[in-house]
């Protein structure tokens, strides 16, 4: 694999060796078809390069999987049947705008929405469980969506 990419290499004059940029039109041409005939060969040299892998993503997976199974265990308290829940408290400015702006937008979509005031002790404990405590926040299925969140955004995860 890598060898014959290290042997086609090799093969090239030694005045070439070291410095590509002495290669011949010729000598580059048998170089580039010899790369482009591993690479057809074994695509698995060049994954790294076409498709880095994610370790921020991979450190995150086990949490991330952890949250939407608890979002998962707590959809029909959060949720209540709707597509998005709100986490609000009281005498809160963000709380207050969030409220109006996921409010015109469930009616421009024509869906629910399941408003929790965390004044009251049963939607507390809900936002202890999800681990939240300051808010305006947005629980979705699939997602929570911390602090306000423009318009603009809400729109793309809830249009049909």
């Amino acid at each position: 694999m890598r060898l014959a990419l290290a042997c086609c290499v090799a093969a090239f004059p030694v005045a070439a060796q070291t410095d590509f940029g002495a290669l011949t039109h010729a000598e580059r041409r048998a170089l580039g078809e010899e790369v482009r005939a591993l690479l057809l060969a074994e695509p698995e040299l060049a994954a790294p390069a076409v498709a880095p892998r994610n370790y921020a993503a991979e450190a995150y997976h086990e949490k991330a999987q952890a949250d939407l199974a608890l979002i998962a265990s707590l959809t029909d308290q959060v949720l209540a049947g709707a597509p998005i829940a709100l986490f609000t408290g009281d005498d809160c400015a963000d709380c207050d705008r969030a409220v109006a702006e996921l409010e015109a937008i469930t009616d421009t979509y024509n869906i629910t929405l399941t408003h929790h005031m965390m004044s009251n002790p049963a939607s507390a404990a809900l936002a202890a469980q999800l681990g939240m405590t300051d808010p305006p926040f947005y629980v979705m299925a699939d997602r929570i969506l911390r602090g306000h969140m423009p318009d603009i955004v809400l729109r793309r995860y809830l249009a049909p």
